[in-house]
């Protein structure tokens, strides 16, 4: 019998315990390892940073799924691994660290044969001063986050159609962030917002972003084919932004935030400062920080794990 276990239970983790466990049957376990107690759909948090959508219909309890599927579940958050084992034991295992409210902090171990690591990304809001939940801007990163950003444009509504003009930026918090594609999606759901609650015109919706160009996404952009006739995504993306009227500052890498503004340098080393009333800025990401130690307790974290934090892979 072999022991399998998962760190995470996002997108890739979940699914590949679930896959797992129907293609080893029972003569072998799964374990699933991790912090959360309930699964995210993270795609539609840009629905409940609207407030289209509740955050309860973007997340479900994970323990009851994984009790019918004869999955092993353990709440609880990975700290190091430790692939040789130890001098008195030489099956590797995961030092995690408890966080259901029951066991709150208590270390523990998990053996395993085989391992995913499916811990996915930390979200480094502190890499620019001033951003994220317990700065001056919103996320729409978890569902809790999204709910918080649903409120906070909510209010700015509020606040428009008691005839305040308000400035709305959505976009990138730092010059390094990959998750263009979510920010991209949100703003134009925050203009659907705006336009459906009939204060558009009252509002300058800005999106702030570190591609290079419109339609980059961080993939150096793409080509959509469809019948016979072929579109980069520039020119499909600049048609929206203009059709929409959304305005764009592209090459933009923020350096810090205060309550109201913030401060970003463009690819030309110019410095400008943008004032805003509600700003929706997703982080970069890093790895979450897992440890790793040889048979003899030697740190060998780099040898796994770049200085991102993100596990090497082949």
């Amino acid at each position: 019998m072999s022991d399998v276990v998962v760190l995470g239970a996002g997108v890739s983790g979940h699914t590949a315990a679930l896959h797992l466990k129907r293609l080893i049957g029972k003569d072998h376990t799964v374990t699933v390892v991790s912090p959360n107690s309930h699964w995210n759909w993270i795609p539609s948090n840009i629905w409940v940073g609207t407030g289209d959508m509740p955050a309860s219909k973007v997340i479900f309890p994970l323990a009851e799924v994984y009790a019918r599927k004869k999955i092993r579940f353990t709440q609880a958050k990975a700290v190091a691994i430790h692939p040789e084992g130890s001098v008195t034991d030489p099956r590797p295992y995961v030092d995690i660290e408890h966080t259901s409210p029951a066991r709150a902090g208590e270390p523990g171990t998990v053996h395993y044969d085989f391992l995913i690591n499916a811990t996915g990304p930390k979200l480094r809001f502190e890499a620019t001063e001033g951003m994220g939940p317990d700065g001056h801007t919103q996320s729409v990163c978890t569902a809790d986050h999204a709910t918080h950003a649903a409120a906070a444009l909510e209010a700015s509504i509020a606040r428009m159609k008691a005839g305040e003009p308000q400035t709305l930026v959505v976009g990138m918090g730092h010059g390094t962030c990959t998750c263009e594609g979510a920010a991209f999606e949100y703003v134009f759901n925050v203009d659907h917002t705006l336009r459906q609650a009939g204060v558009r015109d009252r509002a300058e919706l800005v999106y702030l972003t570190n591609e290079f160009e419109l339609g980059d996404f961080g993939v150096d952009g793409a080509t959509f084919d469809e019948r016979g006739f072929q579109t980069s995504s520039k020119l499909w993306t600049e048609s929206l932004f203009r059709e929409r009227g959304v305005r764009a500052i592209t090459g933009a890498g923020v350096q810090h935030i205060e309550a109201g503004s913030l401060t970003y340098e463009l690819l030309d080393g110019t410095v400008e400062t943008l004032t805003f009333d509600f700003a929706m800025l997703l982080p970069p990401f890093g790895g979450v920080g897992l440890q790793a130690f040889d048979r003899a307790g030697e740190d060998i974290t780099d040898r796994l794990f770049a200085p991102s934090g993100f596990m090497y892979v082949d």
